[in-house]
């Protein structure tokens, strides 16, 4: 359970790349405060590595709550995003480089946004892990850390309690996501539609991570997932993919609930909502066709599912990202 966040100050950051994930984890704080009537579970606390204001880029000081020393202990450690060639921040913050991988090696997720991550491969924690940085610096970090799996093509990478983000956009999608695992998607669709669904692309479509995309070490529901994913508009059969899986349909279903966390039934639906959120937000065909391309069928069916697992109805989520419809013809 998170409990704690520290969101660490550096000289030069982007202030954006901070402010961002702050203001939507305290969104999460105020719906936990009124759901729990005043007990909420985490705090958030700023954490600089010298006693002392921050300047950062344009200016802007900022008056931490803490230094590094005094936080023996976090859940939660968020990267900020740091301006043009970070190595003279590098070269002086030695003792913030060795707190992120204590930090680490003591169970705390990391979140780090755009040359941010330079920190973390500098600590050591993504030797052999998939991460993505700043395309500028791309090149750059390839050859400071050869042991890092850059991921040039990827705005978001996950390796297991580590999330990295390209740039201060894509940070938001990381966020928005990291609160879903968190808190459920419940929660991550009241805090999207709070900060606009234009925030996030869907986060399982554009991640890089290990496993890509099944994050769990059982390889027959793993195959089941993809072929799910590459035939969307097959209707749905227990059997069928029981025997894809080379299981009775009672052993795939306990299996499948296992590692993936919902039913066969409820992963397909959630995936081709997915699939018709990219549709309602990038093409002009009429919902009942989206339902149609996505293997809902029944336009009445796809809006009552839709609206279930998203928490808006189609035409209320396409409003919402595009501000108005195509026009057809």
């Amino acid at each position: 359970m998170l409990q704690h966040v520290t969101v660490l100050l550096v000289e030069q950051m982007l202030t954006s790349s901070i402010a961002i994930p702050v203001e939507m984890l305290e969104a999460v704080r105020a719906r936990l405060k009124v759901a729990r009537q005043g007990n909420v579970s985490f705090n958030i606390e700023t954490g600089v590595a010298e006693p002392g204001d921050i300047s950062s880029l344009g200016g802007l000081r900022l008056c931490p709550d803490r230094t590094l020393a005094e936080i023996e202990s976090t859940s939660l450690v968020v990267v900020p995003a740091l301006w043009r060639n970070p190595r003279r921040v590098l070269q002086t913050h030695a003792s913030v480089i060795g707190w992120i991988a204590e930090q680490y090696r003591q169970g705390a997720s990391v979140i780090s946004v755009g040359t941010g991550v330079c920190l973390l491969a500098a600590s050591g924690i993504l030797n052999g892990k998939p991460a993505t940085t700043h395309w500028h610096y791309q090149d750059r970090f390839t050859a400071d850390y050869p042991q890092v799996l850059l991921q040039r093509q990827h705005l978001l990478t996950q390796a297991g309690r580590i999330y990295c983000a390209a740039s201060v956009n894509s940070g938001a999608d990381m966020v928005i996501h990291f609160i879903g695992q968190t808190w459920g998607r419940d929660m991550a669709l009241q805090i999207e539609q709070q900060f606009s669904p234009e925030v996030r692309q869907p986060f399982e479509n554009k991640v890089y991570s290990i496993g890509e995309g099944a994050r769990h070490a059982d390889e027959e529901i793993a195959l089941v997932q993809a072929w799910m994913r590459q035939y969307l508009r097959e209707p749905f059969s227990l059997g069928l993919l029981a025997e894809r899986a080379g299981l009775s349909e009672r052993q795939f279903m306990r299996r499948f609930r296992q590692v993936v966390g919902v039913t066969p039934l409820v992963y397909q639906q959630t995936i081709r909502c997915q699939a018709a959120r990219e549709l309602l937000q990038h093409s002009n065909l009429s919902v009942a066709d989206v339902a149609q391309e996505t293997g809902f069928g029944d336009s009445s069916y796809f809006i009552k599912i839709f609206r279930r697992l998203q928490g808006q109805s189609p035409g209320e989520f396409r409003k919402k990202v595009r501000g108005k419809l195509f026009t057809s013809g």
